[in-house]
């Protein structure tokens, strides 16, 4: 049975679009993804509390996908550097533990400082 021109050339288009929608899909996704490259200030690595839950995010911004919640406690992450009001470490308790990822400065207590205080600024 022999197939319409037609037919084949709607397979070939869907296939075709199919595999462009997964390769934006895949590189959009990967690319969501922010490091200590974006950062702005670097500081030395501090132990720090979490003054209130927060969302432990992929990236320096609400926009950016959260990892999950990073709950309030007594030195729980291990803060590397900054860009705007976001802050880059590795949580170092709970669920997140050995994680790393961004977290509002508006959460993070800074030892001998009130929360949301950036050290020598």
């Amino acid at each position: 049975m022999r197939k319409s021109k037609f037919v084949r050339r709607a397979g070939s288009a869907v296939a075709v679009g199919a595999m462009v929608l997964t390769g934006i899909v895949a590189s959009a996704s990967s690319a969501s993804a922010v490091g200590s490259s974006a950062c702005t200030d670097n500081f030395k690595n501090t132990k720090v509390w979490i003054t209130d839950s927060a969302n432990f995010r992929t990236g320096p911004g609400k926009s950016y996908t959260s990892k999950g919640l990073v709950h309030k406690g007594d030195q729980n992450f291990l803060a590397y550097c900054d860009r705007g009001n976001w802050v880059y470490g590795k949580v170092l308790k709970g669920a997140h533990k050995g994680k790393k990822g961004w977290i509002s400065w508006d959460v993070i207590g800074w030892p001998m400082n009130p929360p949301g205080h950036i050290p020598g600024r």
